[in-house]
């Protein structure tokens, strides 16, 4: 399920097409008349030809449907217009989960027992039912009965989830879905993808919360050409689309002129070409794999990656790539491990861009089909494409016998990880396996996924003996334990990742802002968009007069990403851009709020901006908005506290804290800052509670430690103060200010 932030709640996964239906004593099922159901093929004998008959037969209406009814008043380029002159390619992709990413809900499309089907846990009771009007989802929950009717399907393998109209233009994902898988795998059921008792009506993260929403948070990657068209104002939406699948035009952005021209004779160029070319030449001992000839071109990944990867939108176009219409998720804890393991559903792009193979010049169609999405070849064979079978797929490189799961590439080099309870996906980095970081960094150890009887020292010393160079300090995870010099020449290293140094000069911003203008400077020139963008996102740490010359030169830049984040962070320093010179770039900025602001992470920012042109009463207006949609949601709260601390409302600053802490307990950040209020209110017992508890939530925040020591010195308990600031100088003893406070102790 989605977490608060702007990702998708179901994104088109990595499995096969095909395991669908790969038992072939699976009976579909369809509601028809009278609900009756009639099973397909049953008498077929050979199991493969009926596998792939029952596949076609299922897609082959699903696209019937598309090509005949028009799914919005907006019609782009369907695949029916393509297949014309692509006839080939329009028959791979309509054998895709692209194709039926979503549906209009009807009998050729719907997964689910919709025939008096019902879901009962303690706390909800539902029931699936087909009508003479469609289909229905009836609910039992916290006393309250209701019906919904089903607008789409919403997915299609392991599972598929449906679409149900709430109002105000807007659906919502249930959160019982259909386990699409055959029966013998433990499919063919409804079953529910969040914790029983975990969500309530009225929550964030009900289904019926804004963290289900189907227009802001997946709409864009489910369908083709889709622009939310939220009204701020009102709350609602009037969300349209091109195709309302993944279509030809969501990759081929100019498919529609390109259509109509070979429709009158005439030739047009496609667009921004996407093909891999060239090729690789096999790696021969300690050589590794060779591309020649002409380059793949490097759009292609940002084009898979616009819907593959955790991004946030930053303005409604159809089309668009990572760094311009979207800004890509940095490797952040707990969305990843320290280490660049994924541990949350970040899908692949974050993963990709750390591998070697992403620097190397590898893009998607070298493994994978871009029309079926299917790997190209299967097993091992789909790696020694470049990698020489006998060096790697051999005994001495795995060490494990020849056809067992340790023998295969997949099983070290991507791991799997399970999402929505029965959605397996494999991890893009290519990493070799570390169980040393694994342990440090508590990502998952890959041997120990199949070696459960074993521990970590156990791993350790095996792949050791195996491989007695390989614990070297050079990984990701200890880029990120090394002192500010050597994170600086980390950043200005050009062979490593772009990803990794935009997301280590994150971490460090605050530092860098303060003491090396210089290296910000130097990395807001990179060739990379997404370092440009964290260079100026940093900004922002600093004083007006510090960045203001060098954030206006971001907001020349080529990427949208980039001048947003130029322009957001002289807003938060306190700074207007001159309004004539950078008009344009403050009507980028304003419609990515206005954009944003359905979430309470929009609304925050739109606060933000509001507050920097003196409309606090506004802003404050804003922030209980988002409050009401999100109660727990903790910027909007700090942001809030914020006004009313400067109005000297600082008891109602407390209580809204009081009331976020209800929904998010034991965050340090608020309960820090409920400590800070505490002592302006001379609540000196409660204060000190909270900053020692804040302190104890968060021993990393060195902040968190030297204010709490701070306020023991000036409320007379220096014996308690030093004790707190030697556990802290021993955790940072580079740091001036820990230092200063102990001299004078």
């Amino acid at each position: 399920m989605s977490s608060r932030s702007n990702q998708a709640i179901v994104r088109p996964p990595d499995v096969e097409m095909d395991q669908v239906l790969q038992d072939s004593h699976l009976q579909r099922q369809f509601p028809g008349n009278g609900r009756a159901s009639f099973t397909i093929w049953s008498n077929i004998k050979n199991q493969a030809t009926e596998l792939n008959e029952m596949i076609n037969y299922f897609l082959r209406k699903v696209n019937i449907f598309f090509i005949m009814v028009a799914c919005s008043p907006v019609v782009f380029a369907e695949g029916a217009d393509c297949s014309g002159c692509h006839e080939v390619e329009t028959e791979q992709w309509s054998r895709s989960q692209h194709a039926v990413a979503m549906a209009p809900a009807n009998p050729s499309t719907v997964m689910g027992n919709f025939n008096n089907g019902v879901f009962r846990d303690g706390q909800v009771e539902a029931s699936f039912e087909r009508t003479k009007d469609g289909y229905v989802i009836r609910t039992k929950e916290a006393g309250e009965a209701r019906t919904w009717p089903v607008k789409y399907t919403f997915g299609v393998y392991p599972l598929q989830q449906y679409l149900l109209d709430a109002g105000n233009g807007r659906l919502q994902a249930f959160n019982i879905a259909w386990d699409t898988r055959p029966a013998s795998a433990g499919g063919q059921r409804w079953f529910r993808l969040d914790e029983p008792g975990a969500n309530h009506p009225g929550d964030a993260m009900h289904w019926t919360g804004v963290y289900q929403n189907w227009n802001n948070q997946c709409a864009d990657c489910h369908s083709s050409g889709l622009v939310r068209n939220y009204d701020s104002k009102t709350d609602s939406y009037d969300t349209r689309w091109t195709e309302v699948s993944v279509g030809c035009s969501a990759c081929h952005e100019n498919a529609q002129e390109y259509a109509k021209a070979a429709n009158r004779g005439q030739r047009l160029a496609p667009g921004i070409e996407l093909a891999a070319m060239g090729a690789w030449l096999v790696s021969e001992g300690k050589r590794p794999p060779r591309h020649t000839g002409p380059e793949s071109s490097a759009y292609q990944v940002e084009s898979c990656g616009r819907c593959h990867s955790l991004r946030t939108s930053l303005t409604d176009q159809r089309g668009g790539a990572v760094h311009d219409q979207f800004s890509l998720t940095r490797l952040e804890q707990p969305l990843y491990y320290s280490d660049g393991r994924v541990r949350e559903e970040v899908f692949v792009l974050g993963s990709f861009q750390q591998s070697k193979m992403h620097q190397a010049g590898v893009v998607c169609t070298d493994c994978h089909n871009p029309h079926t999405g299917k790997l190209k070849v299967q097993g091992n064979a789909v790696c020694t494409q470049c990698h020489n079978a006998g060096d790697f797929d051999s005994s001495k490189h795995h060490h494990h016998p020849r056809n067992t799961a340790g023998a295969q590439c997949v099983s070290c080099h991507m791991p799997e990880a399970t999402f929505m309870r029965i959605d397996e996906r494999r991890e893009h980095s290519f990493m070799v396996p570390r169980p040393d970081v694994s342990k440090e960094s508590g990502s998952p150890d890959v041997c120990l996924a199949c070696h459960t009887e074993q521990d970590h020292a156990w791993s350790i010393k095996t792949v050791e003996r195996w491989y007695p160079d390989l614990y070297q300090p050079d990984t990701w995870y200890h880029a990120q334990q090394g002192n500010l010099t050597e994170v600086q020449a980390y950043l200005l290293d050009e062979l490593e990742p772009a990803l990794r140094r935009a997301t280590l000069l994150e971490q460090h911003g605050e530092a860098l802002v303060a003491r090396h203008m210089p290296v910000l400077a130097r990395l807001a020139e990179s060739n990379d968009a997404v370092i440009r963008e964290s260079a100026y996102r940093v900004l922002r740490h600093g004083a007006a007069e510090r960045i203001r010359n060098l954030a206006e030169e971001g907001l020349a830049d080529d990427s949208l990403a980039v001048r947003l984040a130029a322009f957001e962070s002289m807003v938060w320093s306190g700074v207007m851009p001159d309004p004539e010179r950078w008009a344009s770039v403050q009507k980028e900025y304003v419609h990515y709020i206005d954009m944003q602001s359905d979430l309470p992470a929009g609304s925050v920012l739109k606060a933000r901006y509001l507050m920097a042109g003196d409309y606090i009463y506004k802003a404050e207006q804003l922030l209980d908005r988002a409050l009401a949609k999100d109660p727990g949601y903790v910027p909007a709260t700090i942001l809030l506290s914020e006004i009313l601390r400067s109005g000297d409302r600082n008891l109602e600053a407390v209580q809204a804290i009081d009331r976020t802490l209800e929904h998010s307990p034991d965050e340090p950040q608020l309960i820090h800052l409920r400590g800070l209020i505490r002592i302006g209110l001379q609540d000196y017992a409660a204060a000190l509670a909270d900053l020692e508890r804040a302190h104890e939530l968060a021993p990393g925040q060195w902040l968190f430690g030297y204010r709490y020591a701070v306020a023991l010195f000036q409320l007379d308990q220096k014996g308690k103060a030093r004790e707190v600031t030697q556990t802290m100088l021993r955790r940072f003893p580079d740091n001036a200010r820990l230092r200063a406070l102990m001299n004078h102790l």
